[in-house]
């Protein structure tokens, strides 16, 4: 029996290795890297494996929120009195459903095959030729463990919204209904994917250029850092969802809670913005779908910085950090950046990337 302390490092490890295996086999040049390697079992096989495993956790405070939603779990399989979730009614009738009728090992493998499955949905989607190192960049993500574990109803909601962002980008009714469909269900899933569903839209239909989503990236550094106070007060104001007072909480010890300017975190979430600046206007490269995704990242972790002050502003992060594995990803899969080189570059990126997670999961977080 595993210890359930040990599931994040055994978690961590196995994405580190595989990552260095994979990178280790990257063609050189983009020709290469473009026609692929058709991986698509052995990426589909890892994504079975973990969500079986995670799936099948003990419930234990060492998985966060799990205790919680097993909590949740066993009133709604032993009580008499129905609970009303009007607000994310899809994900609780789910709970309601494997409540009545199964355990809750059911309930938690059934959320991680969704959450792992439709990201392996939007990794083929967007990357369909190299849909294994697509995947290995969202699993070595910083917060994707915890998400599978922890904030399941976030993680689950946002991996819907990867595929979302999929469809919607595509011409054709037929994609527009899909990505209206996956919106809704995400959305009543976890009311706050509203902030990158809504972003996505003014992405795809007004804010085209990434010049004016990197510009309101800047002033969200300088609003933060002239009336941060302020404008987390506003947000947790809102109402729009409940969850925002932990903006104004007092932290917890033992979490992610430390307040004040996150200078280390926006250094990482701006690894995405520099690539995308690097490639538009100092390489002069233009692809729809990449300035798509990247300015619906930029625009919402302009909104986080914004209240990168506050505790527990990774959870607001989240947001935009689902995204961000996809935006270094795409670009280095999908576009011609360095004909020759770009498997070089490529191999570069993925280890930084699975190296800064292990990095901070391992000594600093």
């Amino acid at each position: 029996m595993i210890h359930p302390s040990l599931y994040q490092t055994i978690f961590l490890y196995s994405v580190v290795v595989m990552t260095l295996i994979v990178a280790s086999r990257l063609p050189l040049s983009y020709p290469q890297i473009r026609q692929g390697s058709k991986n698509f079992k052995e990426a589909f096989l890892i994504c079975a494996v973990f969500a079986l495993w995670l799936g099948g956790r003990e419930v234990n405070p060492a998985f966060g929120d799990t205790v919680n939603y097993a909590r949740g779990f066993y009133e709604m399989a032993y009580s008499p009195i129905l609970y009303s979730y009007d607000g994310e009614w899809v994900f609780y009738n789910i709970m309601r459903f494997c409540a009545k009728y199964y355990n809750i090992t059911v309930f938690f493998t059934l959320i991680d095959i969704g959450y792992f499955g439709f990201t392996l949905w939007g990794c083929k989607r967007l990357t369909p030729n190299n849909v294994l190192v697509s995947l290995l960049f969202c699993l070595g993500g910083l917060s994707f463990f915890s998400y599978g574990v922890n904030g399941i109803r976030n993680g689950l909601a946002c991996s819907m919204v990867l595929v979302f962002l999929s469809y919607v980008i595509e011409k054709g009714t037929l994609n527009k209904i899909m990505a209206i469909v996956l919106a809704v269900l995400a959305f009543f899933i976890h009311n706050t994917v509203a902030l990158p569903v809504l972003l996505s839209v003014v992405a795809l239909y007004s804010i085209k250029s990434f010049k004016t989503a990197y510009t309101f990236w800047i002033l969200s550094i300088i609003i933060s850092l002239v009336a941060g106070g302020a404008v987390t007060s506003f947000f947790a104001a809102l109402g729009f969802d409940d969850r925002l007072d932990y903006l104004t909480a007092e932290q917890e010890k033992g979490t992610f809670s430390s307040s004040g300017f996150r200078w280390d975190f926006l250094i990482y979430s701006m690894m995405p913005i520099v690539l995308g600046y690097y490639i538009i206007y100092k390489k002069k490269i233009r692809d729809r779908k990449y300035e798509f995704i990247l300015n619906t990242y930029t625009l919402t972790n302009a909104f986080w910085v914004m209240v990168i002050r506050a505790n527990y502003s990774n959870r607001f992060a989240y947001l935009s950090w689902f995204i961000y594995p996809l935006v270094l990803a795409y670009p280095l899969l999908e576009v011609e950046i360095w004909p020759q080189i770009q498997g070089k570059r490529l191999k570069q990126i993925m280890l930084a990337q699975i190296g800064f997670t292990w990095f901070m999961l391992t000594f600093y977080w």
